[in-house]
């Protein structure tokens, strides 16, 4: 629940117009080639380094096998997390805004999705991937892994069809 406030939530960053305007690199440091670079800060690949970084520390092999023998090391009566449990957990975050109910009208300017969102899906997308791909499946857990990543990555694609079924999208016209 902490990582999935904290670091996979827009709202997590405070992010506002006034503060991002304010967010630039200082010209005046002793660097000189500070003062050739971008002025703005990186807010996108800022963002998404935290990110993918925090996908990296709960979906990476080692540690769902971890999650997947931490099962048996509990006692069956006391609460544990479980590897079903944390995959879906972050699918679940990550892919909120996919809603089956995603209706309304979206233009480019205000996505359903916000770019911060599609970037961490997108991220999140391609850690399943490679959760799936031969060579990770060849032992128990590797397995067990593989199959849950991949029963959550056809959770994820029923979510976006039953998005797309049901949303309007609009574009504005050359008139506006």
């Amino acid at each position: 629940t902490f990582v999935v406030e904290n670091a996979f939530r827009d709202e997590a960053f405070g992010l506002s117009p006034e503060l991002v305007q304010s967010m630039g690199l200082d010209k005046w440091l002793e660097d000189r080639m500070a003062f050739f670079s971008e002025a703005t800060w990186p807010i996108h690949d800022r963002i998404m380094s935290i990110q993918s970084a925090t996908l990296t520390m709960t979906m990476n092999p080692t540690t769902l096998k971890r999650v997947y023998d931490n099962e048996l090391r509990v006692a069956t009566d006391q609460d544990s997390l479980t590897l079903p449990e944390l995959l879906t957990t972050i699918s679940d975050a990550v892919w909120s805004d996919v809603a089956n109910d995603a209706k309304g009208k979206f233009t480019d300017r205000k996505p359903m999705i916000t770019s911060l969102r599609r970037n961490l899906q997108r991220e999140h997308l391609q850690r399943l991937i490679d959760l799936t791909l031969p060579g990770g499946g060849s032992t128990a857990a590797g397995r067990a892994i593989s199959m849950l990543s991949a029963e959550n990555l056809r959770k994820v694609m029923k979510r976006i069809e039953a998005a797309q079924a049901c949303l309007l999208y609009t574009s504005p016209s050359p008139r506006d």
